[in-house]
């Protein structure tokens, strides 16, 4: 597909929603967010729906986004996530990723088993794209965070499926010991196809954003849409009200480029080299603003 015949500015530039807590009682907020494979109306009206990849609230089928569903959080108040790995059908059975992997490359490679894991596997002849179970491991990019918690490339883990190869490793090397000490530290146990995460937020206020940070497919997987913002509001360092020109709108904006491409082909297949930029999530769009001051954040 040509991206200069897709409309542009004929959608509305989506923002989005918050991100539904599991619960806000007790001393943290708590989360589930899961990880689907999603079909999205991403292209206008009249164009192929688009299979990505997406996070969102476990329990609200709805929540199930790419870019994902804003998590907003406040200075001193720890958030706990539990990540789950949901990319199975409805029978149970593993997906496979909609990108071609590369199994050639230094990456999570679970069919190397527990000895051959998080290395670059040895060929005698060029193999096939990977079609196996696709492992995640979520990172809070900018999070003051423990090392358990930061979303380590070496603590994926494939989801909680009835059909893993015999001999397949089911999560990354450092999986185990940053499991290990979240029940030490925090008193929760991690369980198959998942992990918990603790934030305790004590930094400064900040626009962040939570991503697959997977060995070796981080960029396969953000490719095909596991992003989303996580707000940190609050604390003495957060402006007060008034400081910007109001009234001050706050619209969450993220920038990337896909190339658009028949889905029988890989995507290097492709002749044409065009990208088509997409802000967030959507080709070039239209949001009707106040006219006002607008600061940059």
């Amino acid at each position: 597909m040509n991206p200069a015949s897709i409309a542009k500015y004929v959608v509305p530039l989506p923002v989005p929603p918050v991100m539904p807590p599991a619960s806000t009682e007790g001393p943290a907020d708590r989360y589930v967010i899961g990880v689907r494979r999603l079909r999205l109306q991403i292209l206008p009206p009249g164009s192929p729906a688009t299979t990505v990849l997406g996070y969102g609230a476990v329990g609200e089928p709805r929540s199930f986004n790419s870019p994902a569903f804003t998590v907003e959080a406040r200075v001193g108040r720890p958030v706990r996530v539990k990540w789950t790995n949901e990319l199975v059908d409805g029978h149970g059975r593993a997906l496979t990723h909609p990108l071609p992997v590369d199994p050639t490359l230094h990456w999570a490679n679970p069919p190397g088993g527990r000895e051959g894991r998080d290395s670059r596997p040895a060929f005698a002849a060029t193999p096939s794209r990977y079609l196996g179970p696709v492992p995640i491991v979520t990172h809070l990019h900018g999070g003051h965070n423990s090392d358990h918690s930061d979303g380590h490339p070496d603590a994926w883990f494939l989801p909680a499926a009835r059909d893993i190869p015999a001999g397949y490793a089911t999560e990354g090397s450092r999986y185990a010991g940053f499991g290990a000490a979240v029940a030490n530290q925090h008193e929760i146990a991690w369980s198959p196809g998942s992990a918990v995460f603790h934030y305790d937020n004590d930094q400064r206020p900040a626009t962040m954003w939570f991503h697959d940070h997977t060995l070796g497919i981080t960029r396969l997987n953000v490719y095909a849409g596991l992003a989303g913002f996580y707000l940190l509001r609050g604390g003495p360092a957060d402006l007060a009200p008034g400081v910007l020109p109001g009234p001050a709108t706050a619209l969450g904006t993220t920038g990337g480029d896909r190339r658009p491409r028949n889905p029988d082909r890989h995507p290097g297949q492709d002749v044409r080299r065009r990208r088509l930029a997409l802000l967030p999530g959507e080709p070039p769009a239209v949001r009707p603003v106040q006219r006002t001051v607008y600061s940059p954040q």
